[in-house]
């Protein structure tokens, strides 16, 4: 298991064992100032959070936190011990966030931020068939009109599982 994911699973079990959030990692994890996304699948609900930029002081303090919240205060899921065993938790790294001026400009990357009215959409490049497909599903979950401003940035993804 990957150690930012046995973070992410040790984090949950620490919590719920001792409602306390997780202060022992691992220190090498306090140089990755990277963005971090959880996502955590319990049967057939599949759920994410964390942000594409660091929130926290480091990946580890992101992971653990971001973890907590969408495991246990997330109602889609409320994990509890017994459910550990059976959830699959991925982490997605993310790395190289850049402004995009427009599609044409996204290139090999993995995902698509639009902010529009600090309404934030990210979609992967991998759930679509195309570019142009994942940039207007981003822009109808956005409720964008043609003419209103909004913000574009792609980001890589090193995925963690």
């Amino acid at each position: 298991m990957d150690k930012l994911v046995k973070l992410a699973f040790d984090a949950l079990r620490y919590y719920l064992d001792t409602g306390k959030i997780l202060n022992d990692y691992d220190k090498d994890l306090e140089d990755n100032h990277n963005g971090v996304i959880i996502e955590i699948k319990k049967e057939d609900t599949r759920e994410r959070a964390g942000s594409i930029y660091p929130t926290r002081s480091n990946i580890a303090l992101d992971i653990i936190n971001e973890s907590i919240n969408l495991g246990i205060f997330n109602n889609a899921l409320a994990l509890r011990k017994e459910d550990l065993d059976h959830i699959y938790i991925q982490v997605l790294e993310i790395r190289k966030v850049r402004p995009i001026a427009k599609l044409e400009d996204f290139g090999v990357y993995d995902g698509l931020y639009l902010n529009y009215a600090n309404n934030p959409v990210i979609v992967y490049r991998n759930d679509y068939e195309s570019d142009y497909q994942m940039f207007e599903d981003a822009k109808d979950r956005a409720n964008l009109d043609d003419f209103d401003v909004y913000n574009l940035e792609k980001f890589k993804i090193l995925r963690h599982i």
